[in-house]
């Protein structure tokens, strides 16, 4: 079967079950992979994290006349799990020779391009939700003028729902279970109705606090139901409720959407997570994406017009620097000399950080990743430009200040007009100076291995090419387990040694690794080949459920009283 008729079987198939009662199961299913369970239907699946989301999107755009059922059917089940991997496997398939030559220029080309394509549509946002509500508060709240002007509301609007959507989601949570008080009316939101068939010794022993748990278990998005006065607060009227609904949430509604990997038609949960399921009623999808799509809508809402582009790119990039600096001023405590948009031959630099007799040479890249395209020949052509005007450039820029130290130099800070504000003696910093380029998203596995697409001298070491919010959580992980810039800087040089060996698409899953030892210079010398697991990586959720440093913290009281659980 083609992968149109794969994908319309498919379809098909989810069509047929009930909105809300499906959304919530795919959401259950997702948490439970989260927390390593519900292996019997995850199992099998190759990337679960998308391929639920992309059940859930098929069923938003299939007729909601067909959709009644509401019962975990596991034939059912096993069936689209099959269609699900065969889906997989023919996007797969797209990379594989095809009566053509294979020689050494079609390997290159299949080994960035294979990796980078199934990296960005099967891989969903990889950070903790701190450190995206921080950044929606600090790059669109000065930027209210224009999100006013075009939504009516402001920026700690957005943030207020969320955090309103989040608490009701949470409380819901607590509520149905075993010692939990369930919201009133509970059982209006239910899909399913319960009936107790259990032997009459058995009833009696039970009592109506276990009603609620049962009807959880039946229906997993009973929690994530509710009327929009439920979202009103003080900071938060009704009105303004409404209307961020109206931009964040859709109906059911049959449409051309198809491909997992599709744009125009894409799907609708992710710029829409809440589904609108008639009758006042909503759902949310999944919590985390709600802030992910006010992100999203804010950032449309300000690239409106090329001045208020301007504005928020100039923004965005004042606002990395800021981040880089402050981890660095966390990490390192003491004793270190900043530079910032300083120039050397006459070209502009980030962020030049001196510390005892180490130099960190820093170029923060806030670049847009454009979708990787299906044809690898065509998909190789845009993800080595995407690159070069990113990682390339930022190394380029770290080039010129690394040369200086390599060759033990005096390096003249100067200023944008040409005067020399200080001149640093290199020839002090012996081999320490290293070069790190900081993005705002990732380019997967060709920037966690650069050999594939950039070309370093030979006295050169490789950067460490970071994504803004994985360099957060491994310097604030650092500093939570009261390790500091040794550590740090042992990592830096076990990172260079690691290019041209690497198979890996999540950069925390080194991190993590580093920090277990489960990689180490030891073994980096023996192998030629070093290949990471998501579970190298979970270090840092085990950090998080203790309390992990990110401003503002959310639940942080709970968490160190280790009596909650989240949802």
């Amino acid at each position: 079967m083609t992968l149109e008729e794969l994908s319309k079987q498919l379809k098909e198939l989810i069509s047929t079950y009930d909105t809300g009662w499906l959304l919530g199961d795919l959401s259950g299913l997702m948490h439970a992979g989260g927390n390593h369970t519900a292996a019997d239907q995850l199992g099998k699946l190759s990337s679960p994290q998308r391929q639920l989301y992309y059940l859930a999107g098929l069923l938003m755009t299939s007729d909601p006349r067909n959709g009644t059922d509401n019962m975990y059917d596991p034939d059912k089940w096993d069936e689209i799990v099959n269609l699900l991997n065969k889906i997989e496997q023919a996007y797969a398939a797209m990379f594989f020779p095809k009566d053509e030559v294979v020689d050494d220029h079609w390997q290159k080309v299949r080994k960035v391009a294979m990796p980078s394509f199934l990296d960005y549509f099967n891989q969903g946002p990889l950070n903790f939700e701190e450190q995206i509500i921080n950044w929606v508060k600090d790059l669109y709240a000065p930027l209210d003028g224009i999100v006013i002007k075009e939504t009516g509301l402001q920026t700690a609007d957005f943030l207020q729902f969320y955090a309103n959507v989040d608490a009701l989601h949470q409380k819901n949570f607590q509520g149905v279970g075993l010692n939990g008080t369930p919201r009133a009316n509970w059982r209006d939101y239910a899909k399913v109705q319960m009936v107790n068939t259990a032997p009459e010794p058995l009833k009696a022993m039970m009592d109506d606090t276990m009603e609620p748990v049962f009807y959880y278990m039946a229906d997993h998005g009973i929690i994530d139901r509710f009327y929009a006065n439920e979202l009103v607060s003080p900071e938060l009227p009704i009105e303004k409720v409404e209307t961020i609904l109206n931009l964040l949430s859709a109906e059911r509604k049959q449409s051309d959407f198809l491909y997992y990997t599709a744009m125009k038609p894409g799907n609708p949960l992710y710029e829409k997570p809440i589904a609108n399921l008639g009758d006042g009623m909503y759902q949310i999808f999944e919590v985390k994406q709600v802030i992910h799509a006010i992100e999203s809508l804010l950032e449309k809402t300000c690239s409106k017009t090329k001045a208020d582009t301007t504005a928020l790119v100039a923004r965005k990039g004042n606002l990395l620097e800021d981040r880089i600096e402050e981890l660095f001023k966390a990490l390192l405590k003491r004793d270190y000399k900043i530079f910032r948009g300083y120039y050397v031959d006459g070209c502009e630099q980030d962020l030049l950080i001196l510390w005892k007799n180490y130099a960190f040479i820093i170029e923060a890249k806030g670049y847009n990743l454009r979708e990787p395209l299906r044809d690898p020949d065509k998909a190789f052509v845009r993800i080595k430009d995407d690159f070069r005007g990113c990682i390339g450039y930022g190394y380029d820029q770290c080039r010129r200040v690394e040369s200086k130290f390599l060759a033990a130099q005096l390096l003249d800070i100067c200023d944008n007009k040409g005067n020399v504000l200080e001149t640093i003696d290199t020839s002090e910093f012996e081999d320490n100076a290293f070069s790190v380029v900081v993005n705002l998203k990732t380019f997967g596995q060709v920037q966690i291995d650069l050999s594939s697409l950039l070309e370093i001298p030979d006295e050169s070491s490789y950067p460490w090419a970071v994504k803004l919010d994985d360099l957060e959580t491994f310097i604030l992980t650092l500093l939570a387990r009261g390790k500091g810039p040794k550590e740090f800087l042992n990592f830096l040089r076990m990172r260079e040694t690691l290019h041209d060996k690497l198979i890996c698409n999540d950069e925390l899953q080194v991190c993590g690794a580093f920090l277990t030892g489960t990689i180490n210079q030891k073994l980096i010398d023996s192998k030629e080949v070093i290949m990471t697991t998501p579970d190298h990586g979970n270090i840092f959720d085990q950090q998080y459920r203790k309390g992990i440093g990110f401003r503002d913290e959310k639940y942080l009281i709970e968490k160190k009283s280790g009596r909650w659980l989240f949802w």
